[in-house]
C-alpha cells in the first residue's frame, strides 16, 4: 500500500517553495495568506486529474489513431491481454500484479517518448477550475516569477531507496501563451504494477470483448475501422500513470471554509447560479460571483446527498454516528422534497422533533457536512480535505473533533487539514506522543479517564507542515514540524502569540503597581 507520496511546488500563489510528503494525516499550519489553502486546492486538482480524467479504457474505444507502434509490439501486448483472466477470475491474480518485464519496457518507453499534451491541458483546466480563475491560470504563478512547477513523486513501496521511482512534472508559464507541460519519468528499476481496480477491470473487459469480436465492435462504429491494438500501448501508458500516482488516483472530497454559510444559503446560491446561467447571452446577468471549482463541487455533492446514487453505508454510518454523539449531541438528517431537493435537519438528543439546520447553532451547521460526507461519500482510500476544522467549535470540541479525524485515518481514510488552532495541533501531538506507549500502558491511560488511547498516531503516518513567511524570498517557504517532547507539542509559533499577550499583561500590571507605589 502506498502510504506517502512526495509533492514539490515552486512559485505557486504565495508559495515560493514547498517540498512535502502527503501522509495518511497531513496538517498545514501557519499564518494567514501563506498558501495553505492554495496547496490544499492544488492537491484536490491533482486528485481530479488522476482519479477522474484518466480513464484508460476510453483510449481503447476511441476512433483517434495513436502514434505508430511496431506490429510485433502490438502483437505481444494483445497476447498478454488475451492471457489475462476476465470477470470474477480476475480475483485469482494478486492485488497488485506486475506487468511482464517486456510489456513493462514497452510501457516505460511509451511514457518517456510521449510527453502527452492532453495531460498538461487537462491538469491546467482542472487547476484553473478549482481556483475559479477561468482561463487565466497565470494568475496562480507567483508574482514576478516566469513560471511555476509542480512535481509529484512516488517512491518504491517497501524499498530501502529514497529515490523516487516515478515523477510527474507539471510546469506552468506566466507569459502570454500560458503554456503548460506535463511529463512523466519512470526509473529503469521501477516495477510497473497493474493493480486490480475498477479501471483495470473495465480495461480488461473491453480489451477481451474487442479481441473476441473485433468485427462487431467496428461495425458499431466505435473504433472507426482503426486497429484497436494501436491504442493499446497508449492506454496502458495512461493506466501506468494513474497507478503511479498512488493515493492521488483515489477520489478526494474538499470541505471549504465557511461551511456554515454554505449550509445556510446553499439553496439561494444554487438558484442564483442557475438563474445567471439561464440568462447568459440574453440579458445582463445578475452580479453573482463565479464559484470556484471546490465550492461548486461541494454544492453539487450536497445536492446529491440522500439520492439513490449515494446511499448511506454501514461503516460510514458508524463513523458519522460517533461524531454526532461525541461532538454534536444530536443527529443530522436529510429529506428530499417533491422536487428532489435535499433539506437538512438537526435532531438534538432527547428531543422528538427536528430543527432546520438554518435555525441550529453554527457548530451544528459547520460539522453537518462532515457527518453527511462520512455517511454518503467517504470510503477507505479516499481523501478528505477539510479547511479550518476548528471553526465555530469550543476548544474542548476542537480537541474532540481532532480525535475523530485521527480515527478516520485509522479507518483508512486519508485526511488533509489546514488549521490555525493550537488546540487541534496539541491534540494531534498528544496522539503522536501516545504512540510511544505500549498497548498495556495505553490501556492504563484509558482507565485513568484520558480519551484517545484508541487513536495513537504513528509519527510516520502524520506530517505537520509550517507555512512560514520569508521576507527575503518574498513569499512563504514550507518546512516540516516535528513533535518536540522536550518543549511540548509542536513549535508552530502560536506559543509566541501567547507569550506576547502574557508579557503585555505583566507590563500593564507592573505599571499599575508602580503607579500605586508612587
Amino acid at each position: 500500500e502506498q502510504r506517502t507520496i512526495g509533492l514539490k511546488v515552486t512559485n505557486f500563489g504565495p508559495i515560493v517553495e514547498a517540498d512535502i510528503e502527503l501522509r495518511p494525516l497531513t496538517v498545514f499550519v501557519g499564518p494567514s495568506n501563506t498558501g495553505k489553502s492554495y496547496l490544499a486546492i492544488l492537491i484536490y486538482a491533482l486528485h481530479s486529474l488522476f482519479a477522474g480524467y484518466l480513464d484508460p479504457s476510453a483510449r481503447l474505444l476511441s476512433g483517434h489513431r495513436a502514434h505508430s507502434v511496431p506490429i510485433e509490439s502490438t502483437d505481444r501486448l494483445v497476447e498478454w491481454i488475451e492471457g489475462l483472466p476476465d470477470g470474477p477470475d480476475l480475483d485469482s491474480l494478486s492485488a497488485t500484479p506486475q506487468l511482464p518485464p517486456d510489456v513493462g519496457e514497452l510501457v516505460r518507453a511509451a511514457i518517456h517518448s510521449d510527453d502527452d499534451p492532453d495531460l498538461g491541458g487537462a491538469l491546467r483546466t482542472r487547476i484553473a477550475r478549482c481556483f475559479g480563475v477561468g482561463t487565466e491560470i497565470r494568475q496562480l504563478v507567483k508574482a514576478g516569477r516566469r513560471g511555476s512547477q509542480v512535481i509529484v513523486s512516488r517512491c518504491q513501496v517497501d524499498s530501502g531507496s529514497t529515490a523516487p521511482s516515478v515523477e510527474h512534472t507539471f510546469a506552468m508559464r506566466s507569459g502570454k501563451s500560458q503554456s503548460c507541460e506535463f511529463t512523466t519519468l519512470v526509473s529503469s528499476d521501477s516495477d510497473l504494477q497493474f493493480p486490480i481496480t475498477a479501471h483495470t477491470r473495465r480495461f480488461i473487459s473491453i480489451a477481451h470483448a474487442i479481441t473476441r469480436h473485433p468485427k462487431n465492435i467496428e461495425e458499431r462504429g466505435i473504433l472507426e475501422a482503426t486497429r484497436w491494438a494501436d491504442n493499446l500501448l497508449p492506454a496502458l501508458s495512461e493506466m501506468a500513470i494513474v497507478n503511479s500516482a498512488g493515493p492521488l488516483s483515489r477520489p478526494a472530497y474538499y470541505l471549504p471554509a465557511d461551511r456554515t454559510g454554505v449550509m445556510h444559503a446553499h439553496r439561494t446560491i444554487v438558484g442564483a447560479t442557475i438563474s445567471r446561467a439561464a440568462s447568459a447571452g440574453i440579458v445582463d446577468a445578475p452580479n453573482v460571483p463565479t464559484l470556484s471549482g471546490v465550492m461548486g463541487d461541494f454544492l453539487q455533492e450536497l445536492l446529491e446527498i440522500g439520492a439513490q446514487e449515494h446511499p448511506a453505508t454501514d461503516d460510514g454510518d458508524v463513523r458519522a454516528s460517533a461524531l454526532e454523539q461525541d461532538v454534536l449531541g444530536g443527529e443530522i438528517t436529510v429529506k428530499r422534497t417533491e422536487a428532489n431537493y435535499p433539506t437538512f435537519f438537526y435532531r438534538p438528543a432527547g428531543l422528538d422533533r427536528e430543527l432546520p439546520i438554518l435555525t441550529s447553532s453554527s457548530m451544528v451547521s459547520e460539522l453537518a457536512p462532515v457527518v453527511l460526507y462520512l455517511r454518503h461519500y467517504l470510503e477507505p482510500g479516499d481523501t478528505l480535505i477539510i479547511e479550518e476544522p476548528e471553526s465555530h467549535l469550543h476548544p474542548a470540541m476542537q480537541a474532540e473533533f481532532a480525535l475523530h479525524l485521527v480515527r478516520l485515518v485509522h479507518a483508512g481514510i486519508r485526511v488533509i487539514v489546514t488549521t490555525h488552532s493550537e488546540w487541534v495541533l496539541d491534540q494531534f501531538a498528544n496522539l503522536v506522543r501516545l504512540a510511544g506507549l505500549s498497548e498495556a500502558e495505553r490501556a492504563d491511560v484509558e482507565r485513568a479517564g484520558l480519551r484517545g488511547a484508541d487513536a495513537a498516531l504513528s509519527p510516520d503516518d502524520v506530517g505537520f507542515w509550517l507555512f512560514k513567511p520569508n521576507a527575503k524570498r518574498r513569499g512563504s517557504v514550507v518546512q516540516e514540524l516535528k513533535v518536540n517532547p522536550d518543549e511540548g507539542g509542536l513549535l508552530s509559533g502560536y506559543d509566541e502569540v501567547a507569550d506576547e499577550m502574557y508579557n503585555t499583561w505583566v507590563e500593564i500590571g507592573n505599571r499599575i503597581a508602580d503607579r500605586g507605589a508612587g
